[in-house]
């Protein structure tokens, strides 16, 4: 058990850093899922964002082509994770609508930390892990309550697809796990940007035939269009999964996971201040609540 308060706090501060981006992105992609289609969006936006990232781990980072171990897990990480991961949710917000589906694929986080703790053999204090308990059960309770303007559901909602859709929320929760652990297992061995590029361009290659198959048709694919990919992959894949990856270097996985969940309770401050929407009560005191988990878990005692 940890007997110290630690004040290295970068690995968080990385997590924290995702957590934003992750609350942020979901505002820029809805407008290119509209213009291009869902999956046509992720195709897209996984071959632009490898593109950028490659340059960023040329210019800033250290390429590691011989590092094969590594890159194998990145590869499976990249195609699990990211890939499989990106399309059952998907499909599973078609079926059920974004609200469950966001409810059931939250508990990747609090998965990936409690089997990470043994994968890892990480050191959790009983405080730590009464923080751990505390934020997720104010994750949860955030994203239950639902703003005054939010239609239940989403347009999207499939009554007839209620199972099929929570076992495919399940599965990309799965995968979301697995993805998360490979990528622990490496990031002390490779850059940030170049992890998140291999990731990327691994989920990319995974990811065409899952574009032929679903991809929508007689969509507009201009450059006006075509932005809304580049600003998503820069917030979501760029800043995002590298972030976090950094953060996986520089901290154990538990408060790495445990802080880039907090994405829903930021999502709320962003959409009252910025879009005024009017959440209750009991999304702010979950908010409250999983902030004060995320703080209690950072402690270290």
């Amino acid at each position: 058990m940890g007997t110290h308060l630690s004040f290295s706090i970068m690995g968080e501060s990385f997590a924290f850093g995702a957590a934003i981006c992750w609350a942020i992105g979901p505002l820029i992609a809805y407008r290119g899922v509209e213009a291009l289609g869902t999956f046509r969006f992720s195709q897209y936006r996984f071959i632009i964002s490898a593109f950028i990232l490659f340059l960023l781990a040329l210019g800033f980072g250290r390429i590691e082509f011989f590092d094969t171990h590594s890159i194998l897990l990145l590869v499976v990480s990249g195609i699990v994770g990211v890939a499989f991961g990106e399309a059952v949710l998907f499909q599973a917000v078609y079926y059920i609508g974004p609200r469950i589906a966001s409810i059931v694929f939250s508990l990747h986080a609090p998965i990936t930390a409690f089997v990470g703790v043994f994968i890892f053999s990480e050191l959790v204090s009983w405080v730590s892990l009464f923080g751990i308990i505390v934020a997720i059960a104010g994750v949860y309770t955030a994203i239950i309550y639902k703003s005054s303007s939010e239609e239940i559901g989403g347009e999207w909602h499939k009554a007839d697809k209620v199972v099929v859709g929570v076992i495919l929320a399940i599965l990309a929760v799965l995968f979301q796990v697995v993805g998360a652990l490979l990528s622990k297992e490496v990031m002390s061995e490779i850059e940030p940007f170049y992890a998140s590029f291999v990731r990327t361009v691994s989920a990319a290659i995974a990811f065409i035939p899952i574009f032929l198959i679903f991809r929508e048709k007689s969509k507009d694919v201009s450059p006006a269009n075509i932005r809304y990919v580049v600003y998503s992959g820069l917030v979501s894949t760029v800043g995002g999964m590298t972030l976090l990856l950094a953060a996986f270097a520089y901290t154990e996985i538990f408060r790495a996971v445990i802080v880039a969940a907090l994405s829903p309770v930021i999502y709320i401050f962003i959409m009252s201040i910025f879009k005024k929407e009017k959440f209750p009560l009991g999304a702010w005191f979950g908010t409250v609540l999983a902030i004060g988990g995320v703080v209690i878990t950072m402690l270290n005692i």
